[in-house]
């Protein structure tokens, strides 16, 4: 029987109910035994925290944990707590906050913030059928170190206004002593499902114990918690393994695609521009093009 650690970081508590119908199918399978970790972060009021006690989910503790680093120090934290070698496998889960008519590109596609985390949370636990395999390829296939969403599988990069990540990320390259590592893929949106002892070298390099930034939800990149977005992957690279994704479809590729981005962008345009404004169109034809306060 396979041991399995699923870690779950619950920000927007409307979420929890999707993301029980995850969690169900992943303890319905009987060739593994589940230990469930769900992290709130203690600034959400207790009347909230609510909806998630009352589950009735086996094996699922909750924890209050600092709001800081996003999803990423809440993961830290239950690493610290735990021993991998009591697990074979781990998956990262968290909420997301989902702004509607906003696409963003990846690899040239173009996801909606509504389908980003969907894609991320379908590719792991989308079905019991879906859970059942990854385990199976994890089982079979020893090259592999970790999975999550094909469409979500890209490679470490920055933009000119993450500098301070890209010094941040180095930084922690050195201190594992993955400077060989050269591009590694990572997953954008920090889901996944992987083997335990890749995050062994998190602590043996004394990395667990970092302390990351406030979490602000607006905060886009260039935080610690961004760099190690990217670490992740580093960690599958070190153990020469590789970072899997399995879930294309033809209906996927079609609706992610350059014509349907187009097609919906003419109908319906919503976007932040560079220079902070919030812009609609209809049609091609501007309703509001508003600048929006700094949070």
């Amino acid at each position: 029987m396979y041991r399995l650690l699923v870690h779950i970081h619950v920000y927007y508590i409307a979420a929890w109910p999707k993301i029980e119908t995850y969690l169900k199918n992943i303890i319905a399978d009987s060739s593994c035994n589940v230990r469930i970790f769900v992290t709130v972060s203690n600034c959400i009021d207790d009347s909230k925290i609510y909806r998630i006690e009352r589950s009735r989910i086996p094996n699922m503790s909750l924890l209050r944990v600092p709001n800081r680093g996003y999803d990423v120090e809440p993961f830290f934290y239950l690493l610290r707590s735990i021993s991998l070698d009591s697990y074979d496998y781990i998956i990262k889960l968290h909420t997301k906050n989902v702004v509607r008519g906003i696409d963003i590109n990846f690899n040239g596609r173009y996801l909606s913030r509504v389908q980003w985390p969907t894609f991320l949370f379908e590719a792991i636990a989308g079905s019991k059928k879906t859970f059942r395999k990854n385990i199976e390829i994890l089982k079979n296939d020893k090259s592999l170190g970790m999975i999550a969403s094909s469409y979500l599988i890209s490679n470490v990069c920055y933009h000119q206004d993450e500098l301070c990540e890209k010094e941040i990320y180095e930084n922690y390259i050195k201190k594992l002593n993955a400077e060989r590592i050269i591009n590694p893929t990572y997953v954008a949106g920090t889901m996944f499902i992987a083997r335990s002892d890749i995050f062994k070298p998190l602590v043996e390099a004394g990395l667990l114990s970092e302390v990351f930034e406030q979490s602000e939800s607006r905060k886009l990149g260039d935080t610690k918690a961004h760099a190690v977005e990217r670490l992740f992957g580093v960690l599958v690279a070190l153990k020469g393994m590789k970072l899997y994704g399995f879930d294309k479809s033809w209906y996927k590729d079609l609706a992610t695609g350059v014509c349907a981005h187009a097609i919906k962008r003419f109908i319906f345009d919503k976007r932040i521009t560079t220079n902070g404004r919030l812009l609609i169109r209809i049609f091609r034809i501007p309703i509001c093009n508003i600048k929006l306060e700094k949070q």
